[in-house]
C-alpha cells in the first residue's frame, strides 16, 4: 500500500469509526451525512470519494468489522480448514478460541454494543458466517449433520455466548479474559467443574 492508498484507507476508517459513535447515539436513519463527516473530520467532498451514500459507509463498516472478526481468530478459524484436525482439536470452548474472540470484543467494546443495540446492522449476518464456516464443519466432523440440529444447536451457542459476553461487556469488561473462558466453559459444558467457586 503506498502513502496516497493508506491515507485514502485511513480516511475510510476514520469515517466507519465516526458511524459507530453516531450509532451510539442515534438510530441509522436519523444520521446524516454532514453528522459523519462532523464526527469524521472530514468534508463532503471526502465522503463522496469514498461513498454514494450512507448505505455504502454502513456496508464498508459492517464488511470490515466482520473481517477484522474472523482475522482476529488466525488459524483455523481464519483459513477454515477443518478437516485435518481431530474431533478433540474442534472443541472450541477453550482458550485457544475464546482468548482471541474475548480479546476482540474487549478491543471494540463500543463497535460490538452498537452492533447488538442498533437495528442498522444485519447481525444474521455475522451468525449465518460463523454457522456456515464454522459450526457446520465441526458439527460434521462430530457426526451431526442434520441441518434442523446443527441450526437449533448453533443458535443455542451464539445466543448463550453472546448473553454472557455482553453481561462482560456492560460490567466494562473488567474481570480477566482467562475468567471468562472459564464462566462460558462451564455454561456450555456443565460437566467442567468450577475451579473453587471461580467459575
Amino acid at each position: 500500500m503506498n502513502k496516497s492508498e493508506a491515507k485514502f484507507y485511513n480516511t475510510a476508517v476514520k469515517m466507519d469509526d465516526a458511524l459507530v459513535a453516531l450509532l451510539e447515539e442515534k438510530e441509522f436513519s436519523d444520521i446524516t451525512i454532514m453528522d459523519v463527516c462532523g464526527k469524521a473530520g472530514v468534508n463532503r467532498s471526502t465522503f463522496y470519494a469514498h461513498y454514494e451514500n450512507l448505505y455504502d459507509l454502513l456496508k464498508e463498516t459492517h464488511e470490515r468489522a466482520i473481517s477484522e472478526f474472523f482475522r482476529s481468530f488466525g488459524s483455523p478459524f481464519g483459513a477454515g480448514d477443518f478437516s485435518k484436525m481431530s474431533a478433540e482439536e474442534l472443541i472450541f470452548i477453550s482458550p485457544q478460541y475464546l482468548v482471541p474472540y474475548l480479546t476482540f470484543i474487549k478491543k471494540n467494546r463500543r463497535l460490538y454494543e452498537v452492533y447488538n443495540n442498533s437495528n442498522a446492522f444485519p447481525i444474521g449476518d455475522m451468525d449465518k458466517m460463523l454457522i456456515e464456516n464454522i459450526f457446520v464443519p465441526i458439527y460434521a466432523k462430530n457426526g451431526v449433520t442434520d441441518k434442523k440440529i446443527v441450526e437449533y444447536m448453533s443458535r443455542y451457542f451464539i445466543s448463550g455466548v453472546n448473553a454472557i459476553t455482553m453481561e462482560w461487556v456492560r460490567r466494562g469488561c473488567e474481570d480477566d479474559i482467562l475468567f471468562m473462558c472459564e464462566v462460558i466453559a462451564v455454561c456450555v459444558r456443565p460437566s467442567m467443574k468450577a475451579r473453587n467457586g471461580e467459575a
